[in-house]
């Protein structure tokens, strides 16, 4: 006898338009509730599950239990669920792509003036792109995540959605995807809320369902980023310069550019009657540009490296665009130019445009597509 949850979780694998009992699933399992939680159903509903985690950094310098993701406990976790429900599970190494694809764009995104966002991608590298291909290697036609978004399917073709919980959906990081690892990907918790998760893990017997979340970057063992960048060898040795006002006063001396990201107040070390906040990096001039929040507002950006879900906009589209993956979409217009790049303007200004950071696409609860806001428009 299933519960409302089981039968809740078994409609929607059903519904699936390609999906067939008994099917090969690649399940990609970090050590959290939501994967683990992911992989046992897919396990309980009759599937041939392999567990699979992704060891990404060296796990003697990653800690144990420091909070953050990828850790040895996580691991452990997730070997431990796979064990008690009977099915495989392996540790694959994935260190040296990580770090060519992952680690080193943040860093390098930094000394670019740019606020880097590694979350989306590890997904696109790693997440999706990496796990396609060792599925191929393990004759499994799909690749199974806990994240909260939905995949649908139509005469048109696949489609990215909207999480049905708000609060936890996560297509934002997930823009990137397209027509072919749409038809490989499943998302089995699209419709459950984060506290239906953990009851169903509870239900499932799990001994992690009370496991808290991490949302840190799980690479970054330091209090601050540039301590990192510090530690890496990466400081790029151009010395100190110049903060200054938009109105072209010089306010102080900065320990770095690549300290500050736009949108930053605290930490800026000058005294000033109104707040101020960093409204521009410029790497070119080693010059930290400051100014009022409303200096922080911005009409338009041009986006780099687009990626389209389906077939990319003949000429300009009409959508909602989200610059910050907890901010509501924007009324915007998205005007195709050369090289895989867009200019986005909306119809009303927008707080802190980060350069490095996404900029998504949507139709009501479909993503379009995205790419990243480029310092250089």
């Amino acid at each position: 006898m299933t519960s409302p949850l089981m039968d809740k979780a078994l409609t929607g694998l059903r519904a699936h338009p390609t999906l067939h009992p008994g099917d090969r699933i690649l399940a990609a399992m970090s050590g959290g509730v939501d994967s683990s939680v992911m992989a046992a159903l897919l396990h309980q509903a009759g599937y041939e599950v392999i567990g699979l985690s992704m060891q990404l950094f060296d796990k003697k310098t990653a800690g144990t239990s420091d909070g953050k993701c990828c850790t040895l406990d996580d691991f452990q976790d997730a070997r431990r669920v796979a064990f008690e429900l009977g099915f495989p599970h392996y540790v694959m190494d994935f260190e040296t792509r990580f770090r060519e694809t992952v680690i080193e764009g943040f860093i390098q995104g930094y000394l670019d003036g740019e606020t880097p966002s590694p979350c989306i991608r590890c997904n696109q590298y790693l997440k999706f792109a990496s796990l396609v291909g060792r599925a191929d290697e393990l004759g499994a036609p799909f690749v199974a995540t806990g994240h909260y978004a939905g995949i649908t399917r139509d005469d048109s073709g696949w489609h990215l959605r909207k999480a049905g919980d708000p609060a936890k959906d996560q297509s934002y990081f997930l823009f990137h995807h397209t027509q072919r690892t749409l038809a490989r990907t499943l998302f089995p918790l699209s419709e459950f809320t984060k506290n239906e998760v953990r009851a169903l893990g509870a239900e499932l017997g799990l001994h992690l369902a009370e496991k808290p979340e991490s949302q840190e970057i799980c690479f970054v063992t330091q209090d601050r980023y540039d301590a990192f960048l510090e530690d890496e060898g990466r400081d790029p040795g151009v010395g100190g310069g110049d903060i200054r006002h938009l109105d072209g006063r010089l306010l102080g001396r900065h320990r770095g550019y690549w300290r500050y990201t736009v949108g930053q107040r605290r930490g800026l070390g000058v005294a000033s009657a109104e707040p101020l906040y960093v409204v521009r990096v410029a790497r070119d001039t080693n010059t930290v540009w400051v100014g009022g929040e409303a200096d922080l507002l911005g009409r338009d950006l041009v986006a780099r490296e687009l990626s389209w879900v389906g077939a990319p906009p003949r000429g300009p589209l009409a959508c909602g665009a989200k610059v910050r993956s907890r901010s509501p979409e924007a009324e915007a217009l998205v005007i195709p130019l050369e090289h895989g790049r867009a200019k986005v303007a909306f119809a009303e200004p927008q707080r802190a445009l980060a350069p490095g950071q996404a900029v998504v696409f949507y139709r009501e609860d479909e993503v379009l597509g995205g790419g990243w806001i480029d310092s250089r428009p």
